[in-house]
This record gives structure tokens, sequence and C-alpha cells, in this order.
């Protein structure tokens, strides 16, 4: 994310090491689960880029109906649902672009297959079929599960290692080695693989792996899946 120059920026120093940004070091769209508590990285900037060693930093929330603020741990608390929440990083008088955040119902806490775990691809296809994992709150009601929709799930091709979706010989449905999916309403994420050019390996690995806010991975993660080509 980049920042925002606040406005003692107008006589900016000549000093390299003098700060002179405030930016959020995030992945995208995060989000936090209600109740739960999403720590935040704050990067200083001076001059150079470089980040500036023991700079102080406050987090301010915009939108307190939604988010609470964990000033001593620099993390914000999930208060009620919402699509997105700002907050906003301050540090030298220098003032970060908001940050926004989605509140989410449930506890993202397991990830677990919801299809078979092999496929194979015949002579006279090309694509496999759906590589699809669950997203699940085991946490809330003790012996059961509730599917949770709108987490990302990341799917990689493994094995065999390619350099590059240019040359890779077996990709995902979206022509590249890797695709974040959404879960939908029902908690699962999908891709496919399919071969490219006219040598293809025998088979292939692919990996999901999905985290909660947080960056913890969740119960289960990663999953994998093999694709063999016939």
């Amino acid at each position: 994310m980049l920042a925002t120059l606040g406005p003692s920026c107008t006589n900016l120093t000549s000093d390299v090491h003098a700060p002179v940004a405030v930016e959020f070091v995030t992945v995208a769209s995060p989000f936090v689960d209600l109740g739960d508590t999403l720590p935040l990285t704050v990067r200083v900037l001076d001059r150079a880029g470089d980040s500036v060693p023991g700079a102080v930093v406050t987090l301010t929330v915009l939108d307190t109906a939604y988010l609470l603020l964990d000033s001593a741990r620099l993390a914000v608390v999930g208060k009620a649902l919402a699509a997105s929440a700002r907050v906003v990083a301050a540090s030298s008088g220098l003032r970060s672009d908001p940050l926004a955040i989605r509140v989410l119902s449930g506890h993202t806490d397991s990830l677990a297959l919801a299809g078979p775990p092999a496929f194979s691809v015949a002579a006279a296809d090309s694509v496999s079929g759906s590589l699809t994992v669950a997203v699940y709150d085991a946490t809330t009601t003790p012996g059961s599960a509730t599917a949770l929709g709108d987490r990302p799930v990341l799917f990689t091709l493994v094995e065999p290692v390619f350099a590059d979706a240019s040359s890779a010989t077996a990709v995902l449905g979206n022509n590249a080695l890797s695709r974040a999916v959404t879960t939908a309403s029902d908690g699962t994420a999908s891709v496919t693989v399919k071969r490219r050019g006219s040598t293809q390996p025998d088979s292939v690995v692919v990996q999901a792996s999905a985290a909660r806010g947080n960056g913890a991975a969740l119960r289960g993660s990663p999953v994998r899946f093999v694709v063999r080509f016939l």
C-alpha cells in the first residue's frame, strides 16, 4: 500500500534517513473474524526507501462502529460485520493511506478437501476436474462445522518446478502457476489444471493453502492434489 505524506512533508529534510512516508505491510484484501484480533505491520520509510529503525507508530480506527483498537499490540479487533472498515497509521507527523479491512462472521480455523484428492486426465482431454477445498469454522459450535465464504485460498502448482508459467507444460486454469480464489457462500474454492504443449509431465501436484486474517495457517492447511496425465 502506498503511503500518503502528511502536512509536515512540505519542508522535506535533506537527511536521507529522515522519515518521509508511512505504509501498511499487508496481504491483499485483509480481513479479521468478528471478535478476533488482527495485528498490523507498519513500515516508516526514509528518503532512500529504507525502513526507519525504532520509529514510533500509532494507529487510529476511522470506522469505530466496526473495529476496536488494541494499541498495545498495534492491532485491531473485529467489533461488527463490515465490508470495509478503515484504519490509518501515523508516525513523525506522517499519515498512511487508510487500510480497508473486512470484518467477517465465524471463526476461520479449518481447511479440508471438498472433493477427490487425485484426478486423471485422459489423452483426449486437456483439463482436469475441479480441485476443490472448503474453509470451515469448527470452533464456534463444538461438534459441527460451518462453511465460511469470502475467505482467500491460494492454489499453487508445486511439482514439478517450472521456471515460469510461460515455459510450463502444465498450468492452472488461469494459465498461471498459482491462483488466489475466494471461497463461495458454501465455503468452497476450486481450480483446474490443464496440459499445455506437446509434452507434459506424468503428473503434477497442486497445493491449496489458507490462513486466518492474522496469517496463522488453518488446521489442515496445506491440502495437496495429484493430477495424472494419461
